[in-house]
C-alpha cells in the first residue's frame, strides 16, 4: 500500500501535497523526500549515518567486455562510453547512502513540502525557505528545480583547476579561486540573488589577473542572470552580456554550454520536461580517492576518460527526467536526460542529444560527502564528448594544498559588487 501510494503521488500533477503525505518526511521518506528503505538487496536503508568506506574493495567492475550483463542499471551514457572506450571501466562498491544536512535544513524541507510552488511560467519556485523544494515531487520541472536548490552549504572558498583533455591524451589546465555564497541556505538573508559567485584566474600566466563576477536569480527567465568581468588591463569591472542557454563556455575547450555547468542550470523554458520511471543505476558516489592530495592531475587525467581506477561506483535509486527541445526554439541540444540521485537531488549523469537526435555528449558528477559541509557534493564534474573524444574537467584541487572552505563567516553583499569586485581583484 506504501509503495503504491508513492507511486501515485510520482502522477498526480498538482504543486502541493496534502499533509499526510508531508508526514512520509518523517517515517517512510528521508527529510529530503527519497524512500527511506532500502531494495532489500544491495541498495540500504537510509540511517542518517556516515560510514568510513576506506578500507572497502570493488564487488566488481563493469568493462567494455562484460557491460552487456549490466545495461539495465547503466544510463545510455555510460553505454556509449563502453562502446567507444575499450579502457573505460566502472568498479561497483558496495552502496551506502551518505546524504545529510543540518536539522534546520531538514525541518525548511517539512515545509516546503506544503507550501512551495513553481510560479506561473514554471521557471522558478515560490513560497519555499532553504531545503529542498519539492521533497515529494509530482513533476519533473519540480524535480528540476531540487537540483538547482539542493543543499550544498551555506558558502564554500576553493582553488581549483579546470582541464581540457585532448584526443591525444594531452591537457591544459586554468586554476581558479572562488568563493560562492548559497545565498538561498542563509537564514534572514534579504539577498535578491539565489547564487553569488565571485572568482578570479591565477593561471596560466596569459589568463592571469582575469576575473568574473555573477550573481544568479532564481528565475532566469524573467530575471537575467547580472555578471561582470574584470578588465585588467583598466583595472575595471565590465558589465558582461546576458549569457545563458547553450552559448560556448570558451575555457572549456567548446566542451561545455553555459547551461551545461552544474550539470543543468539556467532557466528550463525552451525545453518540454516529462518525469520517466525511476530506476537503479550504477552512479558515482563517495569518490573519496578522487580528492585525494596524494595524485596529481596526471594521474587522474587519462586519454579519452579520467582513470578508472580512482573512481567509485555504487547502486542507487535515480529519478529520471527528459527534456525535449520546443520547436519554436534553437539550441545545440534537442533533447537531455538527467539522471538525479534521488537522497541528494543532484543531478549525476546527463545524456545530451545533438539536433539529427544522436547520442553526443555525456556529463557525469563524481560526488563524495564532505564532513565541514555537512553533505554530498562533487569532487569532480567531467564533460564528455563522444565525436570529439575529447573532454573536459571541472574542480580538480589534487595539487592545491589547502581543501575547500565550506561555511566559515559568511561573506558580505558589498563584496559582490563592482566596487568589492575590485577588492577581491587586488
Amino acid at each position: 500500500m506504501k509503495l503504491a501510494l508513492l507511486l501515485l503521488v510520482s502522477v498526480v500533477s498538482f504543486a502541493k501535497v496534502d499533509p499526510s503525505l508531508q508526514a512520509q518526511l518523517k517515517n517512510e521518506l528521508t527529510p529530503f523526500g527519497a524512500i527511506k528503505a532500502g531494495n532489500g538487496k544491495d541498495i540500504p536503508e537510509w540511517n542518517d549515518v556516515y560510514d568510513n568506506l576506506a578500507d572497502e574493495k570493488p564487488l566488481l567492475t563493469i568493462t567494455h567486455e562484460n557491460y552487456q550483463q549490466y545495461k539495465e542499471n547503466l544510463t545510455a551514457g555510460q553505454t556509449a562510453l563502453f562502446e567507444r572506450y575499450e579502457t573505460f571501466q566502472m568498479p561497483i562498491y558496495p552502496s551506502h547512502r551518505t546524504a545529510v544536512a543540518p536539522s534546520w535544513v531538514y525541518d525548511n524541507t517539512f515545509e516546503n513540502a506544503i507550501h512551495a510552488e513553481l510560479n506561473k511560467d514554471q521557471s522558478g519556485y515560490e513560497n519555499a525557505k532553504g531545503g529542498t523544494p519539492f521533497p515529494v515531487p509530482n513533476s519533473a520541472l519540480e524535480i528540476y528545480f531540487n537540483h538547482i536548490a539542493r543543499w550544498r552549504g551555506q558558502q564554500v572558498e576553493s582553488m581549483f583547476s579546470d582541464a581540457v583533455v585532448e584526443k591525444s591524451g594531452q591537457f591544459t589546465l586554468i586554476t581558479n579561486k572562488a568563493l560562492v555564497r548559497y545565498d538561498a541556505y542563509i537564514p534572514n538573508h534579504k539577498s535578491k540573488n539565489f547564487i553569488s559567485v565571485i572568482g578570479k584566474t591565477l593561471a596560466p600566466a596569459t589568463r592571469s589577473g582575469s576575473g568574473v563576477l555573477v550573481l544568479e536569480p532564481l528565475d532566469q527567465l524573467n530575471n537575467h542572470r547580472s555578471a561582470w568581468l574584470w578588465d585588467k588591463g583598466r583595472r575595471r569591472a565590465i558589465r558582461a552580456p546576458n549569457v545563458a542557454y547553450d552559448n560556448v563556455v570558451q575555457t572549456s575547450g567548446g566542451l561545455r554550454t553555459v547551461d551545461d555547468t552544474d550539470m543543468i542550470s539556467g532557466s528550463p523554458d525552451r525545453y518540454d520536461w516529462k518525469m520517466l520511471e525511476k530506476r537503479e543505476i550504477y552512479i558515482p558516489y563517495n569518490n573519496e580517492k578522487l580528492d585525494s592530495k596524494e595524485l596529481r592531475y596526471r594521474d587522474i587525467l587519462t586519454k579519452n576518460h579520467i582513470n578508472p581506477v580512482y573512481t567509485r561506483y555504487e547502486l542507487h535509486r535515480v529519478w529520471v527526467i527528459e527534456a525535449t527541445l520546443k520547436e519554436k526554439w534553437r539550441h545545440v541540444y534537442s533533447k537531455r536526460t538527467f539522471y538525479i540521485d534521488e537522497d541528494t537531488w543532484q543531478v549525476v549523469i546527463a545524456d545530451q542529444y545533438n539536433k539529427v537526435g544522436d547520442l553526443w555528449r555525456v556529463s557525469i558528477a563524481y560526488p563524495k560527502f564532505f564532513k565541514e559541509m555537512p553533505g554530498v557534493f562533487s569532487v569532480i564534474n567531467v564533460f564528455h564528448d563522444l565525436v570529439s573524444k575529447r573532454y573536459h574537467v571541472m574542480g580538480l584541487e589534487n595539487e592545491v594544498k589547502s581543501a575547500a572552505k565550506y561555511n566559515g563567516e559568511i561573506a558580505k553583499d558589498s563584496l559582490f559588487t563592482p566596487s568589492g569586485f575590485k577588492r577581491f581583484m587586488r
